[in-house]
């Protein structure tokens, strides 16, 4: 029976499960949209003959590090990047739709649902099981984003300053300069220490994923979370709306 301010974010989702999960969607689909029609702008003005970093290219400076809309030496093509801008802008529109789903017509709590799966996301602000269980979730799927990254690079190729062209680059699992480079980072020369860096974490953070979703919380995690309960879901929604604003500022 939990309750917050207005003040405390996204307060009013509180005790509202399903429209929660609309809030997220929600978001999605506004930073999806600003990423697609932010790209097509940058790429109807752009001049190759003058420095990304001089025309506020973000977005295309970004698909240009992982090797889209130039070729293996480095010159400019366009190639996929007006169908990558373009998807964005579909999706946004579906993640949109979803959103409306679960904020009009779907349960407006989770545990309401006729569907099984869907009940167990609901939200228990004082259960650490309940709390570690979606954690699970959310950290598999940033694994797969950290393994998708590292094959990308493995097999299409990204940019290489160094080089100032687009190359493949294969992953060096050395996990003594991995544990090395967590204090000195910022010194890290080679990309392929980067992606050795990336496949570690896809697999430590997949497994964490796994185990918290199998075993639920630990008794350091129930204790940590004991102590936190009366100002956890305050500072989960509040953190949800910084994310959320944060995005949609480097957007």
């Amino acid at each position: 029976d939990v309750t917050y301010g207005w003040w405390a974010a996204n307060s009013v989702v509180t005790n509202r499960s399903g429209r929660f999960i609309a809030s997220h969607i929600g978001h999605t689909g506004l930073i999806c949209f600003a990423a697609g029609g932010s790209t097509l702008w940058e790429l109807a003005r752009y001049n190759p003959e003058i420095p990304m970093g001089h025309q506020s290219s973000l977005f295309l400076a970004h698909l240009a590090s992982i090797g889209i809309g130039f070729d293996e030496a480095g010159v400019w093509t366009g190639a996929g990047v007006a169908t990558i801008a373009i998807f964005h802008l579909i999706f946004s529109m579906v993640y949109g739709g979803g959103g409306l789903l679960h904020g009009v017509l779907f349960d407006e709590k989770v545990e309401d649902s006729e569907v099984l799966q869907a009940q167990k996301f609901k939200l228990e602000w004082n259960n650490p099981d309940n709390q570690t269980f979606i954690l699970g979730h959310h950290l598999i799927f940033m694994g797969v984003a950290c393994a998708w990254f590292v094959e990308w690079a493995r097999i299409h190729g990204i940019y290489d300053p160094a080089l100032g062209a687009v190359r493949q680059v294969n992953y060096n699992l050395d996990l003594s300069m991995i544990w090395q480079r967590q204090f000195d980072f910022i010194t890290i020369d080679g990309l392929e220490d980067v992606m050795g860096g990336h496949a570690f974490l896809a697999f430590a953070v997949i497994t964490g994923g796994a185990f918290h979703i199998i075993a639920g919380s630990t008794p350091w995690e129930d204790k940590r979370l004991g102590e936190w309960s009366k100002f956890k879901g305050a500072e989960l929604l509040s953190a949800e709306a910084v994310l959320s604003w944060s995005l949609a500022g480097i957007g």
